[in-house]
C-alpha cells in the first residue's frame, strides 16, 4: 500500500483532533496551574525541570517578566503538532489510505487521559512538542553516528519540555522490534536495534540529569526521588499495579466489556507475530535462541505496558494523574500499526484495522464530549458559588474587618459533572474541584480571581499552618453562621472568615490534629 499524501492525513487528523478539543475550548475553564499563570503570569517550569517550556512560552509571547493567557492559540497549535506526528507515522510505517492512517495515529492525542494535557492553556503546546521530539528518532530515523546523536538531542529536548513524554519513545522502540520480526530479522539484528535504542535513551536521560535534573527543586524534587537498592525493587511492582488500577478504575464494567476484547486482540497480535518469527527461524539461529524469542514474544504485551509508564516506575512516590499517562496513546497506536502491518503481511483485509480504529475513535470522542460538558457545568457551578461568597464577605466586612478566609470542606461536583463522573469515572479524575480544602493549590488560585486580598492560612503548606487553621475552624464549631446559602455556611472567628461546605457539624470539630492531603503544583 502506497504511503498517503501528508496533507490529506494532516487535514483529516486536524479535523478529528478539533472534535476532541472543541468541548474543552467550549468549557473554557482554567486548568489547575493555569489559574495562577493567567492571573499573575508566573511560569515555574524551570524548577520543575522544564526549561525549554519556559523558553517556548517566552518566545511565543515575547514577554518580559509575566505571561498572559493567549489560549486557545496554544491548544490549537498543540493539535496541529499532533496531526503532524500522524503524518510522520503514516510515512514511517506506510499506513494508508489517509483515513486509515488518521485512525491509527488518532489515539496518540485523543486517548481519554491525554484530555488533561490538552486542557492546560499554558502547557498543552509544550507537552505535544515533547511528544514530537520523543518520536522523531523513531519516525524520522537518521543513519550513522551523527543521526544517533541527533536522536539523543531530540530525547534531551523532550525531557526539557515534559518528562513523561519519553515513554512514547520506549513504546515505539518495541513497535519497531515487532515490525522487524515481521520482516524475519535475525536475533542479532533485533538485539542490536534494541541495544542501540536503549543506549540512546539512557545517554539522553543521563545528559538531562547532569545538565538540568540537578536543578530541580521543591515538591518536584521530592516527587522525583527514585528507589535505592535491591530491597526497594517491590516498589516497581507496586507502582505498576497502582498505575493500571487507576486506569482500570477510570471506566465502568460496560466499557471494559465493549473495549476489553479489542484490547486483548491488539495485545495478542504481537505475541503471534513473535512466536511465528521464533519458530520460523529455528533452523537459522542457535538452539537456545528460539525459546528465548518465544518467551520474549509472550511477554511483549507486558513489556509494552511497562514502557508506557517508563521511568515513572522507578519513583518512590510517582504522581498518578491522567496527564502523565501519555504512553497509553502510544500503546494503542502501536497496537494498531502492528495489527495493520501483520494482517497485510498475512494477506488479510484492512477491514479489521478500520473497524478497530473506528471503534477506538468513537469511544474517545464520547469521553471527550462528556468531559467537556462536565467541565462546563463545573465551571458555572463554582463560579456561581464564588460570586455569592464574595457578596456575603462584602456584607460581613461592612460590620467587621476580615483579613483571611479559610475553606472547610468541599463544594463537590455540579450535578451534571457528578452524574458524568459516576458513569465515566475517568471524567471525575479529569475534572478538578476548586472550592475544596483537598486541592489547596488550585483552590487558592481560583479564589484569587474573586478575592485577591484575602489569605487562606490553610494553604500555608506546613503542619504548623494547618494546626493554626484547624484551631480557627474549631472555633466556629457551635457558632451561629453569619450567612447561609444552599452551598455553604459562612462564619466569622475574630478577623478570619470560615466558609464551610461540609454539612453540619464539620468533621474537623473535635479532631485534635492532622493534615489534609493538599494538591501542590503539577510537574
Amino acid at each position: 500500500m502506497a504511503t498517503p499524501r501528508g496533507r490529506d492525513v494532516f487535514g483529516i487528523l486536524l479535523g478529528l483532533y478539533a472534535l476532541i478539543l472543541y468541548p474543552i475550548l467550549r468549557a473554557d475553564r482554567p486548568y489547575n496551574d493555569d489559574l495562577k499563570r493567567a492571573l499573575i503570569g508566573r511560569a515555574g517550569w524551570d524548577s520543575n525541570g522544564r526549561p525549554l517550556t519556559t523558553l517556548l512560552m517566552r518566545v511565543l509571547q515575547c514577554y518580559d517578566h509575566a505571561m498572559v493567557d493567549i489560549s486557545p492559540l496554544t491548544q490549537i497549535a498543540a493539535i496541529g503538532l499532533l496531526a503532524w506526528i500522524g503524518v510522520l507515522l503514516a510515512r514511517r510505517y506506510a499506513v494508508g489510505p489517509a483515513w486509515l492512517a488518521a485512525l491509527v495515529a488518532f489515539p496518540l492525542g485523543a486517548q481519554p487521559f491525554f484530555l488533561e494535557n490538552l486542557s492546560y492553556k499554558f502547557d498543552a503546546l509544550s507537552m505535544c512538542l515533547a511528544m514530537l521530539l520523543a518520536l522523531l528518532p523513531i519516525l524520522r530515523p537518521a543513519t550513522g553516528r551523527r543521526g544517533w546523536w541527533l536522536g539523543v538531542l531530540a530525547l534531551f529536548g523532550c525531557l526539557n519540555l515534559y518528562q513523561p513524554a519519553i515513554n512514547l519513545y520506549l513504546v515505539f522502540v518495541l513497535l519497531d522490534l515487532v515490525l522487524l520480526q515481521l520482516r524475519n530479522a535475525s536475533a542479532r539484528e533485533l538485539a542490536g536495534t534494541a541495544g542501540m535504542r536503549l543506549l540512546q535513551v539512557v545517554v539522553g536521560m543521563l545528559i538531562y540529569e547532569l545538565v538540568v535534573g540537578i536543578h530541580i527543586s521543591g515538591w518536584v524534587r521530592h516527587q522525583a526521588e527514585t528507589i535505592h537498592g535491591w530491597r526497594e525493587l517491590p516498589v516497581l511492582l507496586q507502582n505498576f499495579v497502582d498505575f493500571y488500577a487507576f486506569v482500570i478504575a477510570g471506566f465502568n464494567g460496560h466499557w471494559w466489556l465493549y473495549f476489553g476484547p479489542l484490547l486483548v486482540v491488539l495485545a495478542a497480535v504481537p505475541v503471534i507475530v513473535g512466536v511465528r518469527h521464533a519458530l520460523g527461524r529455528r533452523a537459522l539461529e542457535p538452539r537456545w535462541v528460539t525459546p528465548l524469542l518465544v518467551v520474549a514474544s509472550v511477554l511483549m504485551p507486558l513489556a509494552g505496558m511497562v514502557c508506557a509508564l517508563g521511568p515513572m516506575l522507578l519513583l518512590r512516590k510517582p504522581e498518578i494523574e491522567p496527564r502523565v499517562l501519555m504512553g497509553l496513546g502510544a500503546l494503542l497506536s502501536a497496537g494498531l500499526v502492528v495489527m495493520l502491518t501483520a494482517l497485510r503481511r498475512w494477506r488479510r483485509s484492512d477491514g479489521w484495522s478500520h473497524a478497530a480504529g473506528i471503534m477506538l475513535a468513537l469511544g474517545m470522542g464520547v469521553v471527550a464530549s462528556a468531559y467537556g460538558n462536565a467541565m462546563g457545568a463545573q465551571k458555572a457551578y463554582e463560579e456561581r458559588i464564588a460570586a455569592r461568597l464574595v457578596d456575603d464577605l462584602a456584607v460581613m466586612q461592612a460590620g467587621h474587618p476580615v483579613h483571611s478566609l479559610i475553606v472547610d470542606g468541599s463544594a463537590g461536583y455540579a450535578p451534571l459533572a457528578a452524574h458524568a463522573g459516576d458513569q465515566l469515572p475517568v471524567v471525575r479524575a479529569l475534572t478538578p474541584v476548586y472550592l475544596t480544602d483537598g486541592n489547596a493549590f488550585a483552590t487558592r488560585g481560583f479564589l484569587m480571581y474573586y478575592m485577591p486580598d484575602l489569605v487562606d492560612p490553610l494553604h500555608g503548606g506546613h503542619t504548623e499552618a494547618w494546626d493554626r487553621s484547624a484551631s480557627i475552624v474549631r472555633g466556629a464549631c457551635g457558632m451561629p453562621p453569619a450567612a447561609i446559602t444552599a452551598a455553604y455556611r459562612l462564619f466569622l472567628v475574630g478577623d478570619v472568615a470560615v466558609v464551610r461546605f461540609r454539612p453540619e457539624p464539620s468533621p474537623i470539630c473535635g479532631v485534635p490534629r492532622g493534615r489534609p492531603a493538599g494538591q501542590p503544583e503539577s510537574a
